[in-house]
């Protein structure tokens, strides 16, 4: 019998596996715990419980995650005026759209990420990073071979303690590449004396070449800030990238963006596990989209999770304990059933080329029937989509929707999927 304890589904924020940076267990070091999944709040930090003391919260529940990353905002304000930063503002708010579409994407990932920066005293600006690295896509890569949420190469990944193997790679777990980079950036702040815009133009184009360029103007009697250093065209459009992000997030009704109500709680829990999982397998028995778990951990690149790497996975919180139970159920996985290969692609709301690891698997074969979904209170687009097996975008799509906020009693359209037999290609 699974015992859950029902504070770990109501906690607002996520407590970690990890330690250090947050990144997986190493080889050698996994758990000798019991075989049955164990549900942790999911965070980066693990607090020591014996030094906590009682704290009064400064943002309930109820506090938007939008609101509160734009309350830690500390880089100046002024920046959104130079002319490199109007320039992406004017390319970027050309599609407000599309931004909608990323903020939807960024909310399932973005409290995860602001409660580590504010743990570390870290600017809000860099829970917005990923907009620029990958457009909040855990599972992208570069043709420089830089992966994951924060685009890590395999060099610097393993720096920071993220492991890389074939059938897995921590640079795609987002809890994991979350805490390496951050850890790496406060590196790089300390490195370039809290200037955090050289921070991170280092963190795009490496801390060598930045000091290089400072060395080079010093030299010259010229100034050493950001803006007037010679680096490569992707940096000297990076920061101002970030920038732009800021300012349309930012100030949102102004260029006319919808941000989506993501409210100040954790949208994703982990589980600890102690054997290997089809995550496909686990999301269908569990009566959601096949992708659900693949989407959120795609460091398993086998579709099946691998417990000498990491024993824990990523959920949805909202079906926490439903997984669970199926999770503990199904039989260990023998043998990978998916094989990942490169697919070409690209983001223009990204700083670089990427591809996306597909499954091979071919899709389902699916039958369509159409049905009516009653918006109710507490619905989200997302809570829908999950629960009659289809996609936000395609919700929103289906019903002329152009943002994410919904009403009570408004009628959806829905396109239900009902599962049929998948094969190889």
């Amino acid at each position: 019998m699974i015992i859950i304890n029902k504070q770990t589904l109501m906690a607002a924020s996520i407590l970690a596996l990890f330690t250090g940076t947050g990144c997986s267990n190493t080889l050698g070091k996994a758990e000798h715990a019991s075989q049955q999944p164990t549900l942790r709040k999911a965070a980066l930090h693990t607090p020591n419980l014996a030094d906590a003391q009682p704290q009064k919260p400064t943002l309930d529940e109820d506090f938007d995650t939008w609101e509160r990353v734009f309350r830690g905002f500390q880089l100046s304000d002024q920046y959104s005026k130079h002319p490199q930063v109007q320039r992406f503002v004017n390319y970027y708010g050309r599609n407000p759209t599309q931004l909608n579409l990323l903020s939807e994407r960024a909310s399932v990932f973005l409290h995860m990420i602001v409660h580590e920066v504010e743990r570390r005293g870290m600017p809000n600006e860099l829970a917005l990073l990923p907009f620029v690295e990958s457009a909040f896509d855990a599972d992208v890569f570069s043709h420089a071979g830089a992966a994951g949420l924060w685009q890590f190469i395999p060099d610097t990944g393993r720096r920071y303690g993220l492991q890389q193997a074939k059938s897995y790679d921590a640079r795609m777990d987002p809890f994991a590449a979350t805490g390496a980079a951050l850890t790496y950036l406060q590196k790089l702040n300390n490195d370039f004396n809290g200037d955090w815009l050289l921070a991170l133009a280092a963190y795009n184009c490496g801390e060598n070449r930045v000091q290089r360029e400072i060395d080079r103007n010093r030299a010259k009697g010229l100034p050493t800030t950001f803006w007037h250093l010679s680096l490569p065209k992707e940096t000297r459009e990076y920061v101002p990238r970030l920038l732009a992000f800021k300012e349309l997030i930012g100030n949102a009704p102004r260029y006319g963006i919808t941000l989506p109500e993501t409210p100040n709680q954790a949208r994703l829990a982990q589980l600890h596990i102690d054997k290997p999982v089809d995550l496909r397998q686990a999301a269908l028995q569990a009566g959601l989209e096949a992708d659900t778990l693949l989407n959120l951990n795609p460091c398993f690149r086998s579709g099946v999770t691998t417990p000498q790497y990491s024993n824990r996975i990523v959920l949805p919180r909202q079906y926490a304990q439903q997984l669970m139970t199926v999770i503990d159920a199904l039989p260990a996985a023998s043998h990978p059933v998916y094989a990942s290969a490169p697919t070409s692609g690209y983001n223009k709301l990204a700083t670089t080329r990427i591809g996306k690891k597909s499954s091979k698997i071919a899709k389902a074969k699916t039958k369509a029937s159409a049905k009516v979904h009653t918006v109710k209170r507490g619905d989200t687009l997302q809570s829908i989509a999950q629960r009659h097996g289809t996609s936000v975008q395609t919700l929103m799509k289906r019903n002329s929707k152009r943002s994410s906020k919904l009403k009570v009693g408004e009628r959806l359209e829905v396109i239900a999927t009902i599962e049929g037999a998948t094969s190889h290609s």
